[in-house]
């Protein structure tokens, strides 16, 4: 672990160097003391919505483990976005499924089943689609093209394998476990195959097909949210005007910064976000220090108002740190043991 978090920090550390090496920092504080700041507040309604809306398509993922209200799966999910920006190893989606876990006395193993469904099926089905969209409809090649395609085939095959470890598990249980039993040492495995069944239990939302389109529809609009707070941001330093930017500039940018968070990197994608989303400007046209400054901007309003409202549920949850990370009994609600990673 000690290894992946040492990894992380070097290649944002890289990046970072790389967004800045060509940087007149001068210009670069003229173009952030010049922009527009009021409308960060749009796009942070968008962000907000985005995440109430997350917290909603949460519900209904979870309903088959247990009905739960909007209100702790917001909490839950806040506290999970500010455990991510702050710690390594996107420890956050553990410990959103710990809290969710703990304050609603359910299974931590279905309540992270349902976090893998939406993160690992749902958003990352979304994104492929949006590429698919971007790569065929954009009426040019989009930067570092190939890249980009190689990074959609890889998560296609993940997404899909992923999917089908699901499929497998809920239709054939007993035969892919056995299967699995194969695969890992047998004391690990002793440990492991509790989980599975749990992880089964968070699965079932898949059975209620009355919640499909809820799901579907609510997914849409989550990403058509994360496109129109990207296209806001352009007015914080008139790219609309100056650079010609617009829905399909909005739509590549997060595509690309979306491939960003998944890298390796220190907490909160330090770095690598920057560097893309740099990138991805730079081919549009607008120079180093504009492109920069958007970059720190865009990072900003992303991460520090959530991670700020993360802090306060995780204090009003009495939660404690050594919740994040550590070993314990994941599947026992009431235990005070810290989450199992």
């Amino acid at each position: 672990m000690k290894l992946k978090v040492f990894i992380g920090i070097f290649i944002s550390c890289l990046f970072i160097y790389l967004t800045f090496r060509q940087v007149d920092f001068e210009k670069m504080i003229d173009a952030l003391k010049a922009a527009k700041y009021y409308w960060l507040l749009p796009s942070f309604i968008f962000m907000g919505l985005s995440h109430l809306l997350r917290a909603l398509r949460w519900q209904y993922l979870m309903s088959p483990v247990k009905q739960i209200k909007v209100r702790s799966l917001f909490s839950a999910l806040m506290i999970g976005y500010a455990a991510n920006n702050i710690f390594p190893l996107r420890l956050g989606e553990f410990l959103r499924a710990y809290a969710i876990g703990k304050s609603e006395k359910i299974s931590k193993s279905a309540s992270f089943a349902t976090v893998v469904v939406e993160r690992f099926v749902l958003d990352l089905m979304a994104l492929l689609i949006l590429l698919v969209i971007t790569l065929q409809f954009y009426p040019g090649q989009l930067p570092y093209h190939e890249l980009v395609k190689i990074g959609g085939y890889l998560l296609l095959v993940c997404t899909l394998g992923l999917i089908l470890l699901i499929v497998f598990l809920m239709k054939m249980t007993e035969p892919t476990l056995r299967f699995l039993e194969k695969l890992f040492p047998p004391k690990f495995y002793e440990k492991l195959e509790p989980k599975f069944h749990s992880f089964l239990s968070g699965c079932e939302v898949f059975k209620k097909t009355h919640h499909y389109f809820a799901i579907f529809f609510s997914t849409l609009i989550i990403w058509l949210l994360y496109i129109a707070s990207v296209y806001i941001l352009f007015y914080v330093f008139d790219f609309t005007y100056l650079f010609d930017l617009n829905v399909w500039s909005s739509i590549i940018i997060l595509v690309v910064v979306t491939f960003s968070i998944m890298l390796p990197s220190a907490p909160g994608a330090l770095g690598t976000y920057h560097f893309l989303c740099t990138e991805v400007l730079n081919y549009f046209g607008v120079p180093d220090n504009e492109a920069v400054s958007y970059s720190l901007i865009s990072h900003a309003m992303n991460v520090l108002p959530f991670t700020i409202i993360g802090i306060i549920y995780f204090w009003k949850e009495n939660l404690k740190i050594s919740d994040v990370s550590g070993s314990g009994n994941f599947d026992n609600p009431d235990s005070p043991e810290p989450l199992q990673v």
